[in-house]
C-alpha cells in the first residue's frame, strides 16, 4: 500500500503564510516515507511536470490538485487540469466534472468549527452527489473530535470513502494523519482506489502540546494577515 497525503499547502500560494516551498515539502515527505502527495494550494494549481519529475526522483508520485473556493467554501479537486482555477460555483464544478470524469472531488474539513466561513457544512449534503470522498481532519484531540465523527457518519450514510489528510501548513503536521492506498503508483490506479474505498486511514490525535502549538500559529497568522489587509486598504497600490 502507498503512504499518501492528498491535502497539503506550500508557499507557492502567496496568500498563505507558509515557510516552505513545494520542493522542500517533497524533501520532507520523502524523509517520512510518503509515496503519494497532492499539493492543494488555495485557488492555485501548483502542479507542474518539472515538480512531478523532482518528486519522482524522491520516490513520490505527485497528484495534481487544488483547494478551490467554491461559493465561499473550500473544496479539494484531485487530478484536474490548470483550467480548474476558473471554477467558482458548484454548478460550474458539476459541469467541469461532467467534462473531466477523471477528477476526484473531496470535501475537506466539512464540519470543522474554527473554519466556519470555509467549511462546507450544509453545502455538503446539498451537493453530496458532487463529492467522491469526505476528509478526516487531522486537527483533533481525544476530547475534541465531534466534527470528524459527524463527517464519518455522513460518509457511511452516503457510501463515500473517508480520507485522512494533514492539511499541512507546517511541516511538523506531516505524518499525523494520512491515508494508505491499495494501488499502483500511477494516477488511474490511485484515483480508482480512492473511489472504491481501497484505503486505510492512519491517524492519531494531537497531544495537547501539538494542538496548542498549531492553534497559536494559526492565531498569529490570522493577526498578520489582518494587519497586511488593513495596510493594503490604507495604502492601495498606485497604477
Amino acid at each position: 500500500m502507498l503512504k499518501a497525503d492528498f491535502h497539503i499547502h506550500t508557499n507557492e500560494d502567496k496568500r498563505d503564510l507558509i515557510t516552505y516551498c513545494a520542493r522542500e515539502l517533497v524533501d520532507a515527505a520523502a524523509e517520512r516515507k510518503f509515496e503519494v502527495l497532492a499539493i492543494t494550494n488555495h485557488n492555485i494549481f501548483t502542479y507542474t511536470p518539472e515538480l512531478a519529475e523532482y518528486a519522482s526522483l524522491k520516490g513520490i508520485f505527485l497528484v495534481p490538485g487544488i483547494e478551490s473556493t467554491i461559493e465561499g467554501k473550500h473544496v479539494i479537486i484531485l487530478n484536474p487540469q490548470q483550467d480548474v482555477e476558473s471554477i467558482k460555483t458548484f454548478e460550474a464544478l458539476k459541469e467541469y466534472r461532467k467534462n473531466h470524469p477523471e477528477i476526484f472531488v473531496l470535501a475537506p474539513h466539512p464540519y470543522y468549527p474554527h473554519l466556519r466561513k470555509y467549511s462546507l457544512k450544509p453545502q455538503l449534503l446539498k451537493n453530496i452527489d458532487l463529492f467522491d470522498g469526505i476528509e478526516y481532519c487531522h486537527y483533533y484531540t481525544r476530547i475534541f473530535d465531534h466534527f470528524n465523527s459527524k463527517a464519518r457518519k455522513v460518509a457511511v450514510k452516503y457510501g463515500k470513502p473517508i480520507i485522512g489528510t494533514s492539511d499541512a501548513h507546517h511541516l511538523f503536521q506531516l505524518d499525523k494523519t494520512y491515508t494508505m492506498v491499495d494501488a499502483e503508483k500511477n494516477i488511474d490506479s490511485i484515483i480508482s482506489a480512492l473511489r472504491h474505498n481501497k484505503i486505510k486511514i492512519v491517524s492519531r490525535p494531537l497531544s495537547l502540546f501539538m494542538y496548542s502549538k498549531a492553534s497559536i500559529l494559526i492565531f498569529f497568522k490570522f493577526i498578520i494577515k489582518r494587519i497586511i489587509f488593513l495596510m493594503r486598504r490604507e495604502n492601495p497600490p498606485h497604477e
